[in-house]
């Protein structure tokens, strides 16, 4: 029986390892087709036969993009732009680029440019999202993105293959939320590294292996008995806040995750596609459902609230905002942010994050001190 040393040890080898698992993939007779962030919807490469993978950044990771873009653009871009030019995703069948930001517009243009026989595909989402016209639009790029699947495997996607994706997928985002919640009551052994190897690997993973290894990790978690974080507990928000080495100072200061808003993990998962007569509706309504990510339009502006409410069911002692730098959509959101967790008492860090630097001696020290004002408030 796989313990859950054994599970974690696994997920963070497929999660380091994606040319391995392109190729993997590619060696069982599936194409592969290459996700950028954010909201692809995933269910319709998978019902096309063919595996999405999710294309994040690397720490550390340069090249030649600067070339292609203005220093004030944001490193998730230049991450994956310096990959196109470097021939990372070569073997890919395909590149899906949504545009929900000026950056993910110029990417998917720039791309085309510089790599002219990658297959570069665009996802244009619509800004506003509660109109009828707005799902109509979104459903025709859906079948549009579709259309150009088929193309690539010479198959029809069939309607019945659509929903048994949605199904599949479903299945997936209830585990991961269990995972979410188990592992906030489980911080001496699913500690944030060991938390970003689960998250991180099901960008590359067969979502059905992935499933499986989530529900045996489940599984035994809920054979554990409960164990409290011995420090501190923070919930994190952004873009993204997987970067190891922000997670290896939180290690350091005896800080717990005990839950995220971040759309690289949780947000992605919190809602799942409705049954619909059409499936080409239901996924066209999962980007309606998208709550507390900046680059989605939310006149309301609930992400402080959704943040306050977690941090109180899972007992953080504050937030931590890992803001990319240059990220216009998450930057006009802090000031917002910084009044709505004020008002709720809820202890904030903004942390402005960017991956080519790697471990930042500010931040160590930004974390060690919030670390520090966690503790002495619990002592009162």
């Amino acid at each position: 029986m796989e313990t859950i040393t054994d599970l974690i040890a696994v997920f963070k080898e497929k999660s380091l390892d994606f040319d391995g698992q392109v190729m993997l993939a590619r060696e069982k007779g599936r194409k592969v087709v290459g996700c950028v962030p954010y909201f692809v919807p995933l269910e319709l490469i998978h019902a096309a036969g063919m595996q999405p993978m999710e294309l994040w950044e690397d720490e550390g990771v340069s090249g030649s993009a600067s070339s292609y873009y203005p220093a004030f653009y944001c490193s998730l871009l230049f991450s994956l732009m310096n990959g196109a030019l470097g021939g990372k995703y070569d073997e890919l069948s395909a590149v899906i680029v949504p545009t929900t930001c000026d950056g993910l517009r110029n990417l998917e243009e720039n791309w085309k440019f510089a790599c002219p026989t990658a297959n570069v595909i665009d996802y244009v989402q619509p800004v506003v999202r509660d109109t009828r016209e707005a799902h109509l639009y979104n459903k025709s790029q859906l079948k549009r993105i579709a259309s150009k699947l088929e193309a690539i495997t010479g198959e029809k996607i069939t309607e019945r293959a659509l929903r048994e994706s949605i199904v599949t997928y479903n299945a997936h985002r209830a585990a991961m939320r269990d995972f979410s919640m188990l592992s906030s009551r489980h911080a001496d052994i699913i500690t944030p590294l060991n938390r970003r190897y689960v998250y991180s690997a099901a960008r590359v993973m067969p979502v059905e292996e992935h499933l499986s290894m989530v529900r045996k990790l489940n599984d035994e978690l809920l054979k554990m008995p409960e164990c409290a974080p011995s420090g501190t507990s923070v919930v994190l928000t952004g873009i993204m806040a997987d970067s190891p080495s922000l997670l290896l100072e939180l290690e350091k200061n005896n800080m717990s995750v005990v839950g995220d808003l971040t759309v690289a993990e949780s947000v992605r998962y919190e809602a799942d596609v409705p049954g619909r007569i059409d499936p080409y509706d239901s996924l066209a309504e999962i980007w309606e459902r998208v709550e507390g990510a900046s680059i989605a339009l939310d006149p309301q502006k609930k992400r402080g609230l959704l943040l306050s409410n977690l941090a109180k069911s899972r007992g953080a002692d504050g937030v931590i905002a890992c803001i990319v730098k240059f990220c216009e959509a998450e930057e006009f959101d802090v000031p917002i942010l910084k009044k709505q967790l004020m008002e709720s008492d809820t202890p904030l860090l903004v942390l402005e994050v960017e991956s080519q630097l790697g471990r930042s001696e500010q931040i160590a020290t930004r974390v060690q001190a919030f670390s520090e004002m966690l503790q002495l408030r619990k002592s009162f």
